[in-house]
């Protein structure tokens, strides 16, 4: 039997509608009481709010919907700004409004929410509908983004999915999972370059990533072909002088880049508070290895067979840079921590590197392709399964590269897991399934959000012990018990 869920009782209509449907009409009366030049600014910014708060009132459910309010509350607050001059006084009520919308967000989200009853059950608080709002703007940044497959695309999936199936069915994997995976060697010839940035000083960690995606699998020479990503790259703290221990911190999806990476991590902390190294790699396709516009493009939303070949990488380049540090400060621990994308990475880490001091696997993704279904636009969704690619057929394909199917080698007590209750990019049933895959270790839970993380006072005591206890903090800087 599955899981039983959790949910909020839902009101046959859903008044909260009402403030976006007020806002959007202000924001059309506003603008076309003047000329063309402030009209059509104000049409574009109510007119999207306008038809969130239609939708939540008759159409109530679809996830879009509140990740476009919270998205168009948000883009309407500097349009609420530039349009003062002319708008006078109404300016100031668009700009409540906007907010009043950027909740309204987060609290229809929260209180659509499904979760598996073991999750807690967040407060429909303010602060925690701030917090998911956030979570809705990003995610429907991301969705208006995204590559969707269609057409040709989607028959190219679908070829490349069947040969994937065709060779575990002919028993390619069948000295299992674990066995397919090569190990690395530590790298021979590298380049260390300091630098500063963000207030941090630390070495740029430079080496061939030596990665060679299967051949025999669909795909391969396409992920051989894109160049940036055959070069590993990892930021390093270290200290002069005597060995010290070492924290791994993978950063998550979009990321790889010097503003996002080193306030989530607060390298500065870990390194000088703490008194331990920190490296921090890159994930492909990520950051310098990025070959799209943006950061991590074609690494979620690529061709689905590439999916394999993502995570096969990013194992290998995180064993690959645990044996530089082995090579460079033997016999030193060795920890990682994870957060989403990374979080996936780390459990992953755990699967092959026994030895590790400990693994912390923050908010993770663990299940990708029920990410994916998750956060696609209905019609899509729709599309794609007619064309015969399902969700539980690609979760099966990418058993090899997935946490959920690989045994942890980590003894029990080393790992961690902590997670959102209210997180909306990562549904907290996927790090529920982790914690039990997991034999169910330390975790913790935080009523926030993904994004929130990062301001999770309660967070810092949680992740601090779980290093001080195993030897990853040096004694005279262990935090409080």
């Amino acid at each position: 039997m599955s899981e039983p869920q959790a949910m909020r009782n839902q009101p046959r209509w859903q008044l909260a509608a009402l403030i976006p449907l007020a806002v959007g009409l202000f924001w059309l009366a506003s603008g076309w009481s003047h000329a063309w030049g402030v009209a059509i600014p104000a049409a574009l910014a109510g007119v999207p709010i306008l038809g969130c708060g239609t939708a939540i009132l008759l159409w109530p459910g679809d996830r879009q919907i509140t990740q476009y309010l919270a998205l168009s509350a948000l883009v309407s607050l500097p349009v609420a700004l530039v349009l003062a001059p002319w708008v006078s006084w109404a300016a100031l009520l668009l700009l409540v409004g906007a907010l009043a919308c950027f909740l309204v967000a987060g609290w229809v989200a929260t209180l659509e929410s499904v979760r598996p009853s073991a999750v807690p059950q967040p407060p429909l608080s303010l602060g925690v509908c701030r917090k998911v709002a956030t979570d809705e703007a990003l995610l429907g940044l991301f969705v208006a983004g995204a590559r969707i497959p269609r057409g040709a695309v989607v028959k190219r999936d679908y070829n490349e999915l069947l040969a994937l199936q065709s060779a575990a069915e002919n028993g390619y994997w069948a000295d299992g999972a674990k066995a397919w995976h090569r190990t690395p060697s530590a790298p021979a010839d590298f380049r260390l370059l300091p630098t500063k940035s963000r207030g941090c000083e630390f070495e740029w960690l430079h080496f061939d990533s030596e990665f060679e995606a299967d051949p025999a699998l669909p795909g391969a020479a396409r992920w051989e072909s894109h160049r940036p990503n055959q070069h590993m790259a990892a930021r390093i703290f270290r200290h002069e002088g005597a060995p010290r221990p070492w924290l791994i911190c993978i950063h998550g999806y979009r990321m790889g880049i010097d503003g996002l990476d080193l306030s989530l991590f607060r390298a500065k902390r870990l390194h000088l508070k703490f008194g331990m190294n920190v490296a921090m790699p890159i994930l492909p396709l990520h950051g310098s290895r990025s070959i799209a516009r943006v950061t991590g493009g074609e690494f979620l939303d690529g061709p689905m067979a590439d999916l394999i070949h993502a995570q096969a990488q990013g194992l290998w380049d995180l064993r690959r840079l645990k044996a530089w540090i082995e090579a460079d400060q033997p016999d030193q621990p060795i920890g990682a921590l994870g957060y989403s994308l990374g979080g996936y990475h780390a459990a992953l880490l755990a699967a092959f590197e026994a030895d590790l001091a400990c693994v912390i696997a923050g908010i993770p993704l663990t299940d990708i392709p029920a990410a994916l279904w998750a956060h696609m636009p209905t019609l899509h969704l729709r599309f794609l399964e007619a064309q015969g690619l399902s969700q539980r057929a690609l979760s099966e394909l990418m058993a090899p590269v997935s946490p959920l199917h690989l045994t942890p080698a980590v003894p029990h007590e080393r790992r961690y897991i902590f997670a959102a209750t209210a997180d909306q990019l990562v549904e907290p049933d996927q790090p529920l399934r982790l914690w039990r895959h997991w034999d169910e270790p330390a975790m913790h839970w935080y009523h926030g959000s993904h994004l929130s993380v990062r301001r999770e006072a309660e967070l810092l005591p949680f992740v601090e012990n779980a290093l001080a206890r195993h030897g990853l903090i040096t004694p005279g800087n262990r935090p409080a018990e």
